[in-house]
């Protein structure tokens, strides 16, 4: 199909064939939905909305001449119009502050107390944990892993596909497991939490959707990260949020035992200071 033909004309191209009941399905929910709206949809959300299956909507992206639903998202969204922010008058520099600490503040709302206490009693009983994340979530997850080894607590982050799986081949219900992933669809980290989950390691997912591929493996999910445009996937806003709840949930540790943790801290200071000029 031709990469230039909008999502209209390309259901109507499907549409001179004979369209399944599914499909028909699918196509009334486009139409009467609006894309503002859908591309921020996972791809379980959007299931769930129109009364289908995940792999039916999968499908469907396919048919309509789409590698997949992230290539169909990315479509919407480009239809809707490249993401526009809002330019205060001081400049970019202030604009972009202004930014950050709109969603930070975004993401303080959406945190659930519950489930930060919940994700540090699994951190401080774990045997290991280890912290992974794919693209640019890897960068979140080794924050994390840093965090912890100052604090004494022993952690494993490895940024290698195929290592991740081989460090979870020794791990089982005794064990942590900590993934980050805006999308929650990453096609990497669904494989490595289903088999995580398949080991019966205890897994906990920092993600922007509640619902969504990934969740579905979830012991715990901190779905603070607010929803990247799918022009704009990858941000740095979305980076700085993952490290903030990275921030809270070390932090819950901390206080669980103040005075043990100092003395780790401490002990992890004194280690590097022949190393500082």
């Amino acid at each position: 199909m031709n990469g230039e033909l909008t999502i209209k004309e390309r259901i109507e191209k499907i549409r001179e064939k004979k369209v399944t009941k599914l499909q028909r399905k699918l196509i009334e929910f486009l139409e009467t939905n609006s894309y503002e709206n859908i591309i921020y949809f996972s791809i379980t959300e959007f299931a769930l909305a129109a009364g289908v299956a995940e792999a039916t909507v999968l499908r469907f992206c396919r048919s309509l001449g789409f590698g997949g639903y992230q290539d169909f998202k990315l479509s919407l969204a480009q239809e809707v119009g490249t993401a526009q922010k809002k330019l205060s008058e001081r400049g970019y520099i202030h604009n972009i502050c202004d930014n950050y600490m709109e969603m930070l503040d975004k993401c303080r709302q959406r945190v659930s107390p519950e489930r930060v206490e919940q994700a540090v009693r699994y951190l401080l009983s774990a045997r290991t944990i280890s912290c992974f994340g794919v693209g640019n979530s890897y960068v979140p997850a080794l924050e994390l892993h840093n965090r912890l080894t100052k604090m004494g607590i022993y952690s494993q982050c490895e940024r290698d596909l195929h290592l991740q799986s081989i460090l979870l081949s020794s791990c089982g219900e005794k064990d942590l497991l900590v993934i980050f992933s805006v999308s929650g669809g990453t096609k990497d980290s669904v494989d490595l939490a289903a088999y995580a989950h398949k080991r019966g390691i205890k897994i906990i997912v920092v993600t922007s959707y509640e619902k969504s591929p990934l969740t579905k493996y979830a012991d715990v999910v901190l779905a603070a990260v607010p929803c990247e445009h799918p022009v704009e996937a990858g941000s740095l806003t979305g980076k700085i949020v993952q490290i903030f709840l990275v921030d809270v949930i070390c932090t819950g540790v901390y206080f669980s035992d103040k005075a043990h943790y100092d003395e780790c801290i401490a002990q992890s200071n004194a280690s590097v200071v022949g190393k500082l000029v």
